[in-house]
């Protein structure tokens, strides 16, 4: 089947794959080292005398054009349809947002009862696709459309995917204690190593394909480019020597009531114990960016009218071969997904807590070389103790309403999903998520030690 120039552009609409948010599990007390990537203020006056992470790894698609129906895994996997199932929802601004985030191995000690230190080490990927016209790709999806007539319109189209690594240093502290108020902050260094990324945008692409002559006509612009971080193969490469630095930074406050009166929580002096009724964290994240050198951009200014057979076979060759084109090589920086965290806990009893949990993004998702977080608000009842933890949470999460999801932590390790539950009960999931980590904490102590006499 002959292509049309737009079909490749919307092709990325094709993966959108189930691949993060930490709805339930950034709110546990025993997250130990997993939750400095949300609040590096977590550091301080934790649970552990030492958290040694082993691998922790989560990963988040969300999208406002497709919504899958989970049900018919289990009823026939064999005979699924993506092209088939589930509903769409396009508009002329249909979004794309992916996730991937894996924690290496790394470990958190105490220098003293008010400062503490971490190390971590970390590869990420993000994907933002943005602006793109939903109502054309769904009306490409029709397989006779080559013998239609139908009009091009595509404004604003901007997308990203960076990929990199981070290790990090991390350090906590107590900043000031009273008998009901304690703060805490904390604050994450950390040196960047840029594995590449891949970034297309355009202000419009206006026209019309004719079928009976078989050609597009359009006037528009159209850039992409990757950086020198990609190899031959198009893959992502940390040879490169692109590096930077980044940081997060943090703090949380702590309610701290006389608690004698409560018989379930009256032996709380210790460090191994929760000793608030009320915690608000805030924090601001990835703070920095990555410079590559030497990028080349290739820009095509899409005037005129071409066969649409000359796409059939290379895209690029083709826009080389019907239109003009400006290279230049440049220096360009891509932006980490700086956000904005905010947190509230509120403990009810001595093992049953409520909180709340978000993000804003800070990045604008018009501005090229730059990606961004994804932005959500979770409230997550839980039941947690030192061995184990369970806990459920609704989000409202951008791009996909409201999922709800659950989780759990037993000893060393935690598993969960922020939409799992959500999915298997609605024929509409835009957004699917899943963690998944492995760890060795060692805590400090709930007890007294008993004192001998002689």
């Amino acid at each position: 089947m002959q292509k049309t120039l737009l079909t490749t552009l919307l092709c990325c609409f094709c993966y959108i794959s189930i691949a993060q948010t930490y709805a339930g599990k950034e709110t546990d007390n025993y997250a130990g080292i997993t939750s400095l990537r949300n609040n590096p203020a977590n550091l301080a006056d934790s649970r552990f005398k030492t958290d040694i992470n082993i691998v922790d790894f989560s990963s988040t698609t969300a999208n406002d054009y497709y919504g899958f129906n989970f049900s018919e895994l289990f009823s026939d996997f064999s005979g699924i349809s993506f092209d088939e199932s589930g509903t769409r929802s396009p508009s002329q601004n249909n979004n794309v947002y992916q996730n991937l985030d894996v924690l290496l191995p790394s470990f958190q000690f105490n220098l003293s009862e008010k400062h503490s230190l971490a190390f971590t080490t970390r590869v990420r990927g993000y994907l933002n696709l943005n602006s793109i016209n939903g109502n054309l790709f769904e009306t490409l999806q029709d397989s006779d459309i080559l013998n239609k007539d139908f009009n091009i319109d595509m404004e604003n189209l901007n997308g990203t995917a960076h990929a990199w690594g981070e290790v990090g240093l991390t350090y906590g502290f107590v900043i000031a204690q009273s008998e009901r108020h304690f703060l805490k902050g904390g604050i994450t260094a950390k040196y960047l190593i840029g594995a590449g990324g891949f970034f297309t945008n355009s202000n419009s692409i206006n026209g019309s394909y004719d079928s009976a002559a078989e050609t597009i006509t359009a006037n528009g612009d159209l850039t992409y480019g990757s950086t020198t971080a990609t190899d031959d193969d198009d893959n992502f490469d940390f040879s490169n020597g692109s590096s930077s630095f980044g940081a997060d930074l943090g703090l949380i406050y702590e309610y701290r009531p006389a608690l004698k009166n409560d018989k379930k929580m009256d032996s709380l002096a210790l460090r191994g114990h929760n000793k608030y009724r009320l915690k608000v964290g805030l924090s601001v994240t990835d703070i920095g960016s990555i410079t590559y050198n030497d990028v080349e951009l290739n820009t095509y200014t899409v005037s005129g009218t071409v066969s649409s057979q000359d796409f059939d076979e290379n895209f690029e060759q083709a826009l080389e071969d019907n239109y003009t084109s400006t290279t230049r090589t440049e220096d360009v920086t891509l932006k980490l997904p700086a956000a904005l965290r905010y947190s509230l806990d509120l403990r009810i009893d001595r093992n049953l807590y409520i909180g709340a949990s978000g993000v804003l993004a800070l990045n604008d998702t018009a501005q090229r070389f730059s990606i961004n977080h994804i932005n959500y608000t979770s409230i997550v009842p839980r039941y947690e103790s030192r061995l184990f933890t369970l806990y459920s949470n609704v989000t409202m999460i951008e791009y996909a309403d409201f999922t709800w999801g659950a989780g759990l932590r037993f000893g060393p390790l935690s598993i969960g999903s922020a939409s799992i539950l959500s999915n298997l009960m609605t024929d509409d999931s835009r957004a699917v998520d899943f963690y998944a980590g492995l760890k060795i904490p060692f805590h400090h102590r709930i007890k007294a030690k008993k004192l001998n006499y002689l």
